[in-house]
C-alpha cells in the first residue's frame, strides 16, 4: 500500500498526529509520503518519514494587545479555528467574491489541487489521508484515488459549514466537477477520539450532517497523539532526561502552534516568575522568543519535538485548549489548567473539567488572576490524584493503531472490489 497524507499547517497539532500515523502505516509495511508546508517536513523528516512539499497559506502574524484579529470579521469563531485558517483575507487575490475563509481564496486552491494531484501520481498513491487539507480528497477523487478525513467533531460546528459555503462554490470556478466538489469528506471519515466524549449525535448543522451523509463511513478510532502514552516516560525519568530538579514542582506552558494566542501568551510571559514553580514556557513556531523579551520563566523554548515527554514531567499544563494538547495532558495525568481563546478550545477544555482534573480561566482574567489560580492548582493533592486517575484509563487507548489498521485494511479491501 502507498498513503499520501496531508496535513493542513499551522498549527503543530495536524503534523504531530500525521507524523505518528505514518510512523504507524510504515511499520505495517506501507510507503508513506507526506506532503506539507516547507518549514513544517522537520516534524516528519526527524522520524524518518519522507516528506513533500507543499505550498500552503501563511500563518496568521501574532496580535498586539487590543488590535482585532486578522480573523475576527467573519462567523462566531472565526479566525478561532486551530489551523488559523478562518478568515482574514484571500491569500492573493483569486478570480471570483472575496471570500470569508482564506481556505477558499481560488489561487490557493488551483495550486493546492495542481500540487496535491502531481503528488499522488508521482507516489502512485492507494489511498490519500487529509488532515483538514480540505483540498486533499477532491485531488484523490479528482484522480480516480481512495481518501479519508481525519478530523474532530467540533470542526463540523465550525469551520466546515463555511467550508463548505466558501471554498465549494470556489472549486466548481476552478472546474472541479460537481459530484467530486461535493464529496469533501472523502470515503471516509476518522475521528480521532472516542464516541463518548465526541458523540456524532452533536453534529447538528445541516451542512455538515449533508456532507458527512456523502461517506462510506464514519469511524471513532481514539486520540492519535505523538506517541503512544504507555511508552512516555513516567514523571520521574522525564525529568531525568530533561534536566529537571526531581523535587521541584514544574509547570509548563504551551499555547498553541499558531500566533493566536499571542496576547494572552505575552501576559502569562510576565507573571511566570510569581508561580510557586520551575516554569518552561513554549511559545510556538509563530511567535518570535524576542517578542516576549521581558519572560520570567525559568526555560523558555520555542519549538519542542518531545512535548509528551515535558507534559509527563510536569506539575501542572497550562494550555490553550487544542484537541491534541489536552488529550496529551489528560492521558498522561496531569492536572490541566486552560486559556481558551474560542469555542471549540473552551469545549475541548470542558472535558477536563468534566472529569475533575482541570480548570478553566478565561483570557480576559488571566492578569489578577493567573497566578493564584496555578498556585492554588499546584497545591491541590486532590487534583492530582484526580489526574492520575483519569490517565491510567485514558492511556490505554492509542488511536494511531487503530486508524493505521483500518486504513490499510479497509484499502484492501477496496482494491479487491476494484479488481473483481
Amino acid at each position: 500500500m502507498r498513503v499520501v497524507i496531508l496535513p493542513f499547517y499551522h498549527g503543530l497539532g495536524h503534523v504531530v498526529r500525521s507524523t505518528r500515523l505514518a510512523t504507524e502505516l510504515m511499520a505495517r509495511g506501507a510507503e508513506v509520503v507526506v506532503g506539507v508546508a516547507a518549514d513544517a517536513r522537520r516534524w516528519p523528516e526527524a522520524r524518518g518519514v519522507p516528506t513533500a512539499t507543499l505550498t500552503e497559506l501563511p500563518p496568521l502574524p501574532p496580535v498586539p494587545d487590543g488590535a482585532a484579529s486578522p480573523g475576527s470579521g467573519a462567523s462566531p469563531g472565526s479566525g478561532a479555528s486551530p489551523d488559523g485558517a478562518g478568515s482574514g483575507g484571500a491569500a492573493s487575490g483569486g478570480a471570483g467574491p472575496a471570500p470569508r475563509l482564506r481556505l477558499a481564496d481560488e489561487d490557493y486552491l488551483r495550486v493546492a489541487l495542481a500540487e496535491e494531484r502531481a503528488l499522488v501520481r508521482e507516489v502512485g498513491a492507494d489511498v490519500v489521508l487529509a488532515d483538514f487539507r480540505v483540498t486533499g480528497p477532491v485531488s484523490a477523487r479528482l484522480e480516480g484515488v481512495r481518501s479519508a478525513t481525519i478530523v474532530n467533531t467540533g470542526f463540523f460546528s465550525f469551520p466546515f459549514p463555511d467550508v463548505v459555503r466558501d471554498v465549494t462554490p470556489a472549486l466548481h470556478r476552478l472546474g472541479v466537477p460537481h459530484e467530486v466538489a461535493g464529496r469533501l469528506l472523502g470515503d471516509v471519515v476518522y475521528v480521532p477520539d472516542r464516541s463518548v466524549f465526541e458523540p456524532l449525535a452533536d453534529v447538528r448543522d445541516p451542512l455538515s450532517v449533508a456532507a458527512l451523509r456523502t461517506v462510506d463511513e464514519i469511524r471513532h478510532v481514539g486520540p492519535v497523539l505523538a506517541s503512544d502514552p504507555l511508552t512516555v516516560p513516567d514523571r520521574a525519568r522525564a525529568r531525568t532526561l530533561l534536566g529537571l530538579d526531581p523535587h521541584a514542582p514544574v509547570v509548563l506552558v504551551s499555547l498553541g502552534g499558531t500566533a493566536q494566542g499571542y496576547a494572552t501568551l505575552r501576559t502569562v510571559a510576565g507573571l511566570l516568575g510569581d508561580v510557586a514553580a520551575h516554569t518552561v514556557l513554549v511559545t510556538g513556531p509563530n511567535v518570535d522568543p524576542a517578542l516576549l523579551a521581558d519572560h520570567r520563566a525559568d526555560r523558555l523554548l520555542r519549538v519542542t519535538d518531545e512535548s509528551m515527554l515535558w507534559t509527563s514531567a510536569a506539575d501542572l499544563v497550562v494550555t490553550h485548549g487544542g484537541h491534541t494538547s489536552v488529550m496529551e495532558t489528560l492521558a498522561l495525568g496531569r492536572p490541566l489548567l486552560a486559556l481558551p481563546g474560542q469555542d471549540e478550545q473552551r469545549w475541548n477544555a470542558g472535558r477536563a473539567v468534566g472529569l475533575g482534573a482541570g480548570e478553566i480561566l478565561d483570557p480576559a482574567d488571566v492578569a489578577w488572576r493567573f497566578v493564584p489560580t496555578a498556585n492554588r492548582l499546584l497545591a491541590d493533592d486532590a487534583l492530582r490524584r484526580r489526574a492520575e486517575a483519569v490517565g491510567a484509563v485514558l492511556a490505554a487507548h492509542d488511536g494511531a493503531r487503530d486508524l493505521a489498521e483500518h486504513v490499510l485494511s479497509s484499502a484492501r479491501l477496496a482494491a479487491l472490489g476494484a479488481r473483481a
